[in-house]
């Protein structure tokens, strides 16, 4: 209990003093009456992709913070973001993890880009922003308790492709057969007797997923697939897949899985067709420019499915 007053009382200091070296933290307005009704504005600090969820808020790691003052910061004084951590042995606050800010002109906003910090995933953390000068001791002046988040979704992912052919059992004999290939994927893995999703994330929460085939800055992609959560399966119809008309051609899918605050598992795959079926499969990524970095060959099961990620202990499907 003590140490809840002591933080609801920090907080409360933090949102109606703006005090000593910094100034008052009150806005005029303008009516000049005296009766005290100017407004109290207080210093806020926000985190890139936050989210609140069930009371909770959580922030990925290497996120930008931004802490908004209502007047400028003085010329002289520094405004930083660190932790600040109870300890029960010495029954008192430790700080640690801090992390200067760059203002803008009017000194009234200060940016850290990608604040980030060694916690462990899921770690809740008394985030504050702290204002300094040499000749004044430093103050907080703004606290947000955040749950930190920092590892991507995890999921078992398998793909397998159909000749187009051969996706109906009784074919429409008046629409001739698609030279190409159907698309599948799914993360759950089915035995006799029970069917497992391993699709999750263990703190935020599991979030979009989308596949895009062959991405062209100017074309556009072939085809793409969003999705929301788990499990993550779909299909790509045919007439985006199709094979060559001679020797090869390939297709590259983007594939991506994010969590509530943005920790993304990413990869691209390289996939390259005959005349009549897949030949190669690539799993691949993306630099920085966007450009393809290859990666391993990766080859399908006895039932033709590739298996793309294993997170989980895999069940044959």
């Amino acid at each position: 209990m003590k140490k809840l007053l002591l933080v609801l009382t920090v907080v409360a200091m933090a949102s109606f003093l703006f005090v000593g070296c910094l100034g008052t933290g009150i806005i005029d307005n303008g009516d000049d009456n005296g009766n005290g009704d100017d407004v109290v504005v207080p210093v806020t600090m926000t985190i890139e992709d936050e989210k609140s969820i069930a009371g909770v808020t959580y922030v990925g790691c290497a996120k930008d913070v931004i802490v908004t003052f209502p007047e400028a910061v003085e010329p002289g004084y520094i405004v930083s973001v660190g932790v600040k951590e109870w300890d029960d042995e010495d029954q008192e606050y430790d700080y640690y993890c801090f992390d200067d800010a760059i203002p803008n002109t009017d000194r009234t906003i200060w940016t850290i880009d990608e604040w980030s910090c060694d916690l462990s995933d899921c770690e809740a953390i008394c985030l504050i922003a702290w204002v300094a000068h040499p000749c004044c001791p430093g103050e907080e002046v703004a606290l947000r308790v955040v749950t930190v988040d920092c590892d991507p979704p995890t999921l078992d992912l398998f793909v397998k492709f159909t000749d187009c052919a051969d996706v109906c059992v009784d074919p429409d004999p008046c629409d001739p057969p698609v030279p190409g290939a159907y698309m599948e994927w799914t993360s759950r893995t089915t035995d006799i007797c029970e069917t497992t999703d391993c699709c999750e994330d263990d703190c935020s929460g599991d979030g979009p997923w989308s596949l895009v085939i062959d991405p062209d800055p100017c074309l556009g992609p072939c085809d793409e697939a969003p999705g929301e959560g788990c499990p993550v399966e779909g299909v790509i119809e045919c007439g985006c897949l199709d094979y060559a008309d001679t020797g090869e051609v390939c297709y590259y899918v983007d594939f991506s899985f994010e969590d509530n605050v943005g920790n993304a598992l990413t990869s691209t795959w390289k996939l390259c067709f005959d005349t009549d079926s897949l030949v190669e499969f690539e799993l691949g990524s993306r630099d920085d420019d966007g450009d393809y970095v290859a990666g391993p060959e990766i080859y399908p099961d006895a039932d033709g499915w590739y298996q793309i990620y294993d997170d989980c202990t895999p069940i044959l499907i």
